[in-house]
């Protein structure tokens, strides 16, 4: 007789750790990432429509916020300042998003993803983010990209 499987805990309860730790030692580490990842559309001056403007994601489930902005040399990340934009939506939209499982169009007329704010911004910001080809970005970034479809596959 097979023992039943235990719920899997909340994101909320999975991301707690987060929410405790000092906003330094989660923003470094994110503006770190952010500029590696993006690197090359930043050096093309791609995100020059953002210098001195900021977005706000906020993960609803996980019920945390980063704030993303473009100081003209390199994306800054930086917590609780006003945003010009916020985008908003539960950990399973923004991981859909990051995998490409689903166009960004689609999660935001399913209002699975919601921008609030300055929308010529947002809409500025997802239409960079969703043109930048998967094959210019770090090696690693797309090997955990590949590795989240894989796994997304395997628990469907």
């Amino acid at each position: 007789m097979a023992l039943p499987t235990p719920p899997l805990p909340s994101v909320k309860t999975l991301t707690t750790p987060l929410r405790l730790m000092p906003d330094e030692l989660m923003t470094a580490p994110l503006e770190k990432a952010i500029n590696h990842v993006f690197r090359e559309p930043v050096e093309e001056g791609e995100f020059d429509f953002m210098e001195q403007r900021w977005v706000k994601i906020h993960i609803t489930d996980a019920e945390l916020s980063f704030h993303i902005g473009f100081d003209g040399n390199q994306l800054k990340a930086v917590s609780g300042r006003p945003c010009d934009v916020v985008f908003s939506g539960d950990s399973m939209a923004f991981r859909t998003l990051a995998l490409r499982r689903e166009d960004p169009d689609t999660l935001f007329f399913q209002r699975r993803l919601m921008i609030e704010g300055d929308t010529e911004l947002g809409l500025g910001l997802k239409n960079l983010l969703d043109s930048i080809d998967t094959e210019q970005l770090p090696k690693a970034f797309q090997a955990l990209m590949k590795l989240g479809n894989k796994l997304e596959d395997f628990s469907r």
